[in-house]
């Protein structure tokens, strides 16, 4: 018996890294999925291996694809039991040559696909819901060439406790996940692929190491399940100890 037997979950953003690996580890905890990524060609392997796996090619950046995941959601005719929006990242800028187009990217990875993924799932939740937002550590500590992706994981934190507070009274319960340096092709193109940048940023970490998108899943999982049925509102740090150093 796997924790999410028959339970219906909305993943987006399952192409690769963490996404996939979420996707991955709720498949094998028994979960019915309804997965969303912008490209099927990515995820024709995850769709040949579970077949069963309701598929919607969709931009989460556009609200009329959300609203197409939606409708494929209310096909399947059962409650979701939790909704997971991982879509995320943008180019790194800073201050001074941030410019609108980029801004706006950013921001619809992180922000708006995460609201309006959730606004529009709302309808299929019931008490003993759950939705796992997943912001990241670069949300609490600033840092130099990522004025925008800072600000918009930052407003994920924000979104956790203020759905929580709205959704609590329908006994739906959300939190969020915050990654700190992930082994995810986000994280290989953020350094460049340097091997020294990589080791300045593992001796960072409490643990000598960045994590590992399987790492994030278990994170995922727990605030997904019953486990953690007395938690929402919260915030669930997985850096290995990256900001306690």
């Amino acid at each position: 018996m796997g924790r999410l037997d028959g339970r219906l979950c909305v993943i987006t953003g399952v192409g690769r890294g963490i996404g996939r690996a979420v996707a991955q580890r709720f498949l094998d905890e028994g979960a019915e999925l309804v997965v969303a990524n912008r490209s099927r060609a990515a995820v024709e392997d995850l769709l040949d291996a579970y077949p069963w796996i309701t598929f919607v090619e969709a931009d989460m950046t556009k609200v009329e694809d959300i609203d197409r995941l939606a409708a494929a959601v209310a096909a399947r005719d059962m409650p979701v039991y939790s909704v997971l929006p991982v879509v995320g990242g943008g180019p790194d800028t800073t201050v001074g040559d941030s410019d609108e187009t980029n801004f706006d990217l950013v921001m619809d990875l992180n922000v708006k696909s995460a609201f309006f993924t959730v606004q529009r799932m709302l309808p299929f939740m019931q008490a003993g819901s759950s939705v796992v937002l997943f912001a990241s550590i670069a949300g609490q500590q600033g840092g130099r060439d990522s004025v925008v992706y800072n600000a918009a994981k930052a407003a994920v934190r924000s979104f956790a406790k203020t759905f929580a507070a709205e959704l609590g009274p329908r006994g739906i319960r959300v939190n969020a996940v915050s990654p700190g340096p992930t082994d995810t092709d986000g994280f290989a193109l953020f350094i460049h692929d340097d091997a020294d940048r990589r080791r300045a940023i593992e001796g960072m970490s409490a643990m000598g190491r960045v994590g590992r998108p399987e790492e994030i899943a278990a994170a995922a999982l727990f605030l997904a399940s019953d486990e953690s049925s007395y938690i929402t509102g919260a915030e669930l740090v997985a850096d290995g100890g990256f900001l306690a150093t």
